[in-house]
């Protein structure tokens, strides 16, 4: 008897790592019908707004990337009606002289959020004294470190939606020295990643977001006023903001142009930055005043299946290595599809991170145009290949972050990471 629930129970893991085998497969798919939805299914109407409100959120640190990020947004040239807004800490350089406003939060203001939420509430409460708290008015939140491009914008502002936002790629120093931050900017594929698999259908198909980056996040001055960033968090507001948005029932979209990012510099501030993120989630999970149960237990899910599949998938590919586990043909079959599908989708990511003008003019003003387009062309197999070299630290990374979160417990503050090349 002992024996046949041992051959009962050893089936049963062997099947039950195959099904985590096949989870590249269903995201390739995902992937897929997310991709074709964001470029058919996506809605606009522009003439519904009337403004829109660039606003780029800062401690106030660097001053000279949010001025370079000002001047290139200037030369898009846009066409719809728009202010840049510039929100700062006080006591850091006020200097931004081709935006509209500069807001520095006062020290005396208080509310439920800290930090960031706290800044973001400020200049809500702005636009409500304008009178732009209203579904005329749309919002583009935008990073100190991050840069829409020109058609990101004005996909933002055009579509037919109360939040709407697209792709963030780290295409901005993608892949350049130091040797640390080549490497976390490899580590970042699994961020764009997860925003053609999860995020396009999630926010595009469904409405019900799992993720939600500030980065590129716009929304309409109606929302903004009905959810508020009001909340008990220090970190995490993008996530609660949408969610909260999504679950009182205003209308979510994705499309896919692409908001330029910055990764970390080296590894301590990459530590910091995703430990912040993880307990600013752990936090909207658990508390009910926060997040709605019902919005919070998917989010749950997601992390502990990612969490759950690396371990399975791995355990299980060393076993059928070893031939320990045992499985049929068919299995097989399903097993290698699947984990090529896996390492070629961050190589698709790899290619995409070193695309993009920020990485093209890298390679131009040097000799001829064909010789500049033949060094980028090479650069960008290069980083796929590379991409697919560090496909499995890329994928593990998350779990070991969220499990080193759990064990160092929650910090204390919110924590600022340096944005500019170290050597600039």
């Amino acid at each position: 008897m002992s024996l046949m629930r041992t051959a009962e129970w050893t089936a049963y893991a062997q099947w039950t790592c195959l099904v985590f085998f096949s989870i590249p497969l269903v995201e390739l798919m995902l992937m897929a019908v997310g991709y074709a939805c964001m470029r058919g299914g996506y809605r606009y109407a522009p003439s519904r707004f009337r403004r829109l409100v660039i606003q780029i959120t800062t401690v106030g640190k660097e001053a000279e990337l949010v001025r370079e990020t000002v001047a290139a947004i200037r030369g898009y040239e846009l066409t719809m009606p728009y202010e840049i807004w510039v929100v700062i800490e006080p006591g850091h350089d006020e200097y931004y002289p081709l935006a509209d406003r500069v807001i520095p939060v006062p020290s005396w203001f208080r509310c439920k959020a800290v930090d960031k939420a706290r800044a973001l509430e400020f200049s809500r409460l702005i636009r409500v004294r304008l009178g732009w708290n209203t579904a005329e008015t749309k919002i583009l939140f935008v990073d100190d470190d991050t840069l829409p491009t020109r058609a990101y914008i004005t996909k933002a502002f055009s579509g037919d939606y109360d939040l709407c936002q697209g792709v963030t790629v780290v295409n901005r120093h993608y892949a350049t020295r130091p040797w640390p931050h080549f490497l976390l900017s490899h580590l970042d594929n699994i961020r764009a990643r997860n925003c053609m698999i999860y995020c396009s259908c999630t926010q595009g198909i469904t409405g019900k977001p799992l993720f939600v980056h500030g980065e590129g996040l716009c929304v309409t001055g109606l929302v903004e006023d009905v959810i508020t960033w009001n909340h008990p968090i220090i970190a995490s507001d993008d996530l609660v903001f949408g969610t909260n948005a999504a679950h009182a029932g205003f209308s979510w979209g994705y499309f896919h142009e692409y908001i330029q990012l910055v990764s970390p510099w080296n590894l301590m501030d990459y530590w910091k930055q995703r430990k912040r993120w993880t307990w600013g989630n752990f936090t909207a999970i658990r508390r009910r005043d926060i997040l709605p149960l019902s919005v919070a237990i998917p989010k749950a899910v997601k992390y502990s299946m990612g969490v759950l599949s690396i371990c399975a998938s791995g355990v299980g590919g060393v076993l059928l290595a070893m031939g320990v586990t045992k499985v049929p043909p068919q299995a097989y079959t399903v097993f290698w599809t699947s984990f090529t599908a896996w390492f070629a989708s961050y190589g698709l990511m790899g290619w995409i991170n070193s695309g993009g003008e920020a990485n093209r003019q890298r390679f131009s003003g040097h000799g001829r145009v064909m010789s500049s387009r033949a060094r980028f062309l090479t650069f960008r197999l290069t980083q796929a290949l590379v991409a697919v070299v560090l496909c499995v630290p890329t994928a593990v990374m998350p779990a070991i972050v969220i499990v080193g979160s759990v064990l160092t417990g929650k910090p204390r503050r919110f924590v600022t990471i340096a944005k500019t090349c170290p050597r600039l």
